[in-house]
């Protein structure tokens, strides 16, 4: 067995160069860039880089994430297999920027925000795509543009590329903090086999299949969940199919189809006054109401056609999707219910041109269109073990969006390009009230978004950016329009305004970033009144560092720590100051490493992982900021090693050493006046275990 599949097989933790955050540091080897080539379907980073700029600046005419003029990142699947990953958060933890929140209320959505927007929000305020699909739930009545990523299983991940604030032009809706565009594998020329178990009777298995070829190239992903949760009544079970292949067809075109099958069911341990749990009055593990719980099932079908290379890319998109959701959830005014069936249709179609302009202007042209169609039907109220009792809420949503969106890039100097790009969004609501017919509104609202921005490389070592963008949220038709027919998309406007330092091993990242709200919207959970507090304001700055701190052959050991903070302020004045639930900082530090191991456990072995250490700041839970949670720090960590048989074992852990109560925490009274009987958490256990086993096996060989 050659080395090259020797590798292959070992796991996808040792594929590709060495990253912090996703970005290549260094693939000197030949094997390495092989590797890399044929397990990730990409092309080789070049020599000798620490960071992205070096490999595709942002001067560089180019459609992907990392040239736009803004602060980009981009998680390769080698990263992924790194990374101690419990739940989906977990990818997203140790960037720069990110509040995650694990609710901890079994198989609902994380809150994950960014930009000084609130994780207790479901991931609204972040616009989200996986292949090109939206995620975010437009009208959902759990929170409107809801975003669960539960469906998501990490070792299908190909990449994930994030856009810092609203600059995306091919994000629409939900585009306020920014933007996660998760691509799915094509194609690995190994197959693997999986378990593993760890804390609170957590198992989990998982086996998948690949081949490389000249004709049709499968990759099909199957999952079995289990957990007994840290907290009575936190059990939850699942099952996850993922199927897609790909083929290639004439003239450098290829279709890619997936069909993925997913249903969840869970219970609920709901929230628990902090106080009493401090006091150690009220176990952290207690449930609120032991039928509280729901369920998901998800039936999704993409086609993505592809033609050309990206800089010249033609390419079009189709999917349908079909899913229930259920919930049920006591918040101390007994359980209601919330049982929503949803059916999404849609498309786009996308064009790039790279040429010269009057044979003297290098210009890259993006083009598209995006449609989707959500038939809704929407049913809340009361309800005593799940079982409605009455019902305050039966709706019949028919809900369009129609887009199209342009942007230019051109470089009148090999050191300075400009960007400029603007969408249109055309909404289409025609909602049907079954309980007061006279509220069935029929809108249809509109929203253009403008984009610009500047990038220039004055010399080689150093990257300078600026840019400008609007962004905006759909109206909800399940919690706003019946209501008020007359709402339009909320919009923001943001700047921003960064650098960065590329050296050999080092680079620094740093960067400011301005936000204005006309009508800041906050709902504090499932149930509680939407409010509407004024005017606001954000003001920012983020600060990212890597370094390689060891490189000997295929040897890696990388360093990284990312801050950034957020001043978010209510402009109408006191008591409304503070806007709730966000935190004041966001901090990491870790390490990333790819070595071989002793040679007494076996000659070629592998030991790869990561570690990281994050403090979150704390949050004010009322507008006057006399209520806040406590800062508390989060440890986590993975190690693998990797035998050359292709064997892989594993084990990691999460450890919170301080206040276990902040992570999760709501304000269920007042939005100024709340007292401290009013301020509930949902506990994350102190430490948590894992650890499993995966076998690879070659089912095709990589095109030499």
């Amino acid at each position: 067995m050659t080395p090259l599949l020797t590798r292959l097989l070992a796991s996808a933790s040792v594929l590709g160069a060495t990253t912090i955050s996703g970005h290549a540091i260094d693939t000197t080897a030949v094997e390495l860039e092989e590797l890399q080539v044929t397990a990730q379907g990409g092309s080789a980073a070049s020599a000798a880089t620490v960071a992205a700029p070096s490999s595709d600046p942002k001067t560089r005419l180019s459609p992907s994430a990392l040239a736009l003029p803004a602060n980009s990142t981009v998680i390769d699947a080698a990263e992924i297999a790194r990374l101690p990953v419990q739940s989906y958060g977990d990818l997203f933890r140790p960037v720069a920027g990110f509040d995650v929140s694990n609710y901890g209320q079994g198989g609902v959505g994380y809150g994950i925000a960014l930009r000084g927007f609130s994780d207790a929000e479901h991931g609204r305020d972040v616009a989200v795509f996986i292949d090109g699909v939206p995620v975010n739930e437009v009208s959902s009545i759990h929170t409107p543009n809801y975003v669960d990523l539960n469906p998501l299983i990490p070792e299908t991940i190909r990449s994930i590329s994030i856009v810092r604030g609203p600059f995306s032009v091919e994000a629409g809706d939900a585009n306020l903090g920014g933007s996660i565009f998760i691509e799915t594998k094509q194609a690995e020329p190994f197959s693997t086999l999986g378990v593993s178990g760890g804390s609170f009777d957590t198992v989990r298995s998982l086996a998948t299949f690949s081949q490389l070829g000249p004709g049709i190239q499968p990759f099909l992903a199957y999952e079995g969940y289990g957990t007994g949760g840290y907290r009575e009544n936190g059990d939850l079970g699942r099952y996850n199919a993922f199927n897609k292949v790909t083929i290639p067809l004439d003239l450098g075109s290829s279709l890619s189809l997936r069909a993925q099958a997913y249903g969840t069911r869970f219970g609920q341990p709901g929230y628990v006054e902090r106080d009493l749990v401090r006091a150690g009055l009220v176990s952290p593990r207690a449930a609120t109401n032991d039928t509280d719980g729901g369920g998901k099932t998800l039936q999704t079908f993409v086609a993505n056609y592809v033609n050309g290379p990206p800089d010249d890319e033609l390419s079009a998109l189709l999917y349908a999707s079909h899913d229930v959701f259920s919930r049920f959830s006591d918040f101390g005014a007994g359980q209601r219910g919330q049982v929503e069936e949803r059916e999404t249709v849609g498309g786009r179609i996308r064009k790039v041109w790279t040429t010269n302009l009057f044979d003297a202007l290098p210009t890259q042209i993006l083009v598209g269109g995006d449609w989707r169609k959500d038939a809704l039907d929407v049913n809340t109220g009361p309800t005593v073990a799940r079982s409605f009792t009455a019902r305050s809420l039966d709706l019949d949503i028919l809900q369009h969006n129609l887009a199209a969106y342009a942007q230019v890039q051109v470089k009148p100097v090999p050191w300075l390009k400009l960007t400029g790009g603007a969408r249109f969004d055309q909404f289409f609501y025609d909602v049907r009230n079954n309980l007061d017919p006279a509220l069935s509104p029929k809108v249809s609202p509109n929203v253009v978004s403008p984009k610009g921005g500047a990038a220039l490389t004055p010399v080689d070592w150093l990257e300078l950016f600026a840019n400008f963008g609007q962004g905006f949220r759909s109206p909800s038709a399940s919690s706003e329009l019946t209501g008020n027919p007359r709402l339009v998309p909320l919009t923001i406007e943001s700047t921003e305004g960064g650098g960065r330092l590329v050296f050999e091993r080092f680079s620094l990242l740093g960067t400011v970033f301005f936000t204005d709200i006309a009508n800041e919207v906050f709902q504090p959970a499932l149930g509680l009144p939407v409010q509407n507090l004024g005017k606001s304001r954000r003001d920012g700055f983020e600060i990212e560092a890597r370094m390689l701190a060891y490189r000997e052959g295929l040897n890696r050991v990388a360093l990284f720590a990312n801050y950034s903070g957020v001043s978010a302020r209510l402009l109408n004045g006191v008591p409304s100051v503070f806007i709730p639930k966000l935190p004041a900082y966001l901090a990491t530090v870790g390490a990333e490493f790819d070595i071989g191991a002793p040679a007494a456990l076996a000659p070629g072995g592998r030991l790869t992982g990561a570690a990281y250490l994050s403090f979150i700041g704390a949050k004010p839970l009322t507008e006057d900021g006399v209520l806040r949670s406590s800062p508390y720090p989060r440890l986590s960590g993975r190690i693998a090693y990797v035998h050359p048989s292709g064997r892989t074992i594993y084990g990691q852990a999460t450890w919170y050493p301080g206040d276990r109560t902040s992570e999760s925490i709501f304000n269920f009274g007042s939005p100024v006046s709340a007292v401290a009987a009013e301020i509930f958490t949902s506990p994350q256990p102190r430490l948590t275990l894992l650890a499993g086993l995966t076998y690879g096996f070659v089912t095709g060989a990589p095109p030499r």
